[in-house]
């Protein structure tokens, strides 16, 4: 039995979830985007499919971020998936939030802190 519990405290350690690994230093995040991330043509793709996923999509603000429902008649799973992955690429201290449900519009969460709020509304023109 002892044997067992050691396994589960070293295998929570291993993933972070025990008390001790609640209270860790974050690293700091970096406010800038990466504009090598992404080639011309990409750019000029995720241009196109941010502008599409802006005006198809309801956006509500939240306290450290924005929250989006897209409607999936505009923006499909696979572009949304595309858009997140280069964003993600150019912006990595934003945290991106993908809810796809089986039915109805599709969610995206951007957040991350007062400052990446901040960063988010200036690089999407919020």
């Amino acid at each position: 039995m002892r044997s067992i519990k050691s396994v589960v405290l070293f295998s929570l350690t291993l993933l972070g979830i025990t008390g001790g690994a609640a209270g860790a230093v974050q690293p700091r995040r970096i406010l800038a985007c990466d504009m090598t991330a992404l080639t011309p043509e990409q750019r000029t793709r995720h241009g196109a499919v941010t502008k599409r996923l802006l005006d198809h999509a309801t956006r509500k603000e939240l306290a450290d971020g924005y929250l989006f429902t897209i409607d999936r008649q505009h923006i499909s799973v696979p572009e949304l998936a595309e858009w997140v992955a280069d964003e993600s690429r150019c912006c990595p201290a934003v945290d991106f939030h993908v809810v796809l449900p089986a039915f109805g519009p599709l969610t995206l969460r951007l957040d991350g802190g007062a400052d990446v709020k901040e960063f988010i509304a200036a690089e999407l023109g919020l």
